[in-house]
């Protein structure tokens, strides 16, 4: 029976959205907060209804946020609970995606049912004390701002404009009650009574150039009707994280330094290696000397005449050919000034 019912009430929810069941308020409701904030709103039927619904449109099955009876619910950032003969929805945490329109509804059968459908407007800042109570908002290129004007007194005029708001500065200006836009600007008005006059006023697709002071107000930028003002400060996104675009090109470099330095050190070693091989070969190919000095016996008649005799084996022809010869010198150990010619004799030595 509990599904049955539940079934009903989507079905039912579902046929609102063409306007043909249901009590619909006259004047839309209209709330605001601040991004990160909450908010808290009254849905305007008798809390003692069985079962309440809350849904942001278009309000299909997937798009109910509270379904309960008369008990308080919560469900994630959404909750409701029943005071003082109402029945309050909260969302806390308010982000900029959560704009939009609402609906609260109370089921009892298929032929009573009470509906009210509400907008919520996230804004960045909610200007309430006139000139001196400026606020600054920071944002990043590619975005968008809203901010809510608080206005007491009426006047017909509705104006947005940049810094001094002289001819030629208003982005926005109207008489008509009706939003207007205008390019990337745009102005909403709504009367809250017993507050007073709100204007909401957007610029989507922030440039750095939008940069500088605002005005919103009511009445004409050059008369002395009270307007407020906020600073806008616009900074490029990519800006904020300068390391992450600049990481991949550092690690990259490294890595092709790393690299170009192996191939050095490779093209280097196989250089020494091949210089060291041929110095190898041509020392094989070198004929073969080899010397055997002896010295001869001393003359026991004159100390001073000592001869010595050198003995030399060459290596003629190839390595193969078994042929050697065997050249002796026989030199005197005379002293500088003996003018006698060395004695050598040469020897054969077939092998």
């Amino acid at each position: 029976m509990e599904v049955s019912h539940t079934l009903i009430c989507f079905f039912f929810l579902f046929s609102l959205q063409d306007g043909s069941t249901g009590l619909v308020s006259a004047r839309l409701p209209v709330y605001s907060g601040i991004e990160g904030d909450d908010v808290r709103f009254k849905c305007s039927f008798p809390s003692y209804r069985s079962r309440k619904f809350f849904c942001k449109e278009p309000c299909r099955q997937k798009d109910i946020l509270i379904e309960t009876t008369d008990a308080p619910a919560q469900r994630g950032r959404y909750s409701s609970d029943d005071k003082d003969g109402g029945f309050f929805v909260t969302i806390s945490q308010l982000t900029k995606s959560d704009s939009g329109r609402y609906r609260c509804a109370a089921v009892t059968s298929l032929t009573e049912a009470l509906y009210e459908d509400i907008e919520i407007i996230v804004v960045d800042a909610m200007l309430d004390g006139g000139p001196s109570a400026e606020k600054t908002i920071d944002a990043r290129t590619g975005g968008n701002i809203t901010v809510r004007c608080n206005i007491i007194h009426y006047r017909a005029d509705k104006y947005f404009c940049k810094e001094e708001c002289k001819k030629g500065d208003n982005l926005v200006e109207t008489i008509s009650k009706s939003d207007q836009e205008n390019g990337r600007y745009r102005i909403r008005y709504t009367q809250i009574i017993p507050t007073g006059y709100f204007l909401y006023v957007s610029i989507d697709q922030l440039t750095q150039s939008d940069s500088g002071w605002y005005r919103c107000g009511l009445g004409r930028p050059d008369s002395k009707d009270l307007y407020e003002r906020f600073r806008l400060i616009v900074t490029d996104a990519l800006t904020t994280s300068p390391k992450t675009t600049e990481q991949p090109e550092t690690t990259k470099g490294v890595i092709l330094y790393v690299f170009l330095t192996l191939v050095v050190l490779v093209i280097v070693s196989s250089l020494s290696v091949l210089v060291f091989c041929r110095k190898r070969i041509c020392k094989d190919k070198e004929p073969h000397v080899e010397t055997l000095c002896a010295s001869a016996p001393e003359a026991e008649d004159d100390p001073s005449q000592h001869t010595y005799s050198e003995i030399t084996f060459v290596s003629v022809g190839s390595s193969h050919s078994g042929f050697s010869e065997c050249v002796i010198y026989s030199v005197p150990r005379v002293e500088a000034s003996s003018d006698e010619p060395p004695l050598y004799s040469t020897v054969n030595n077939p092998q």
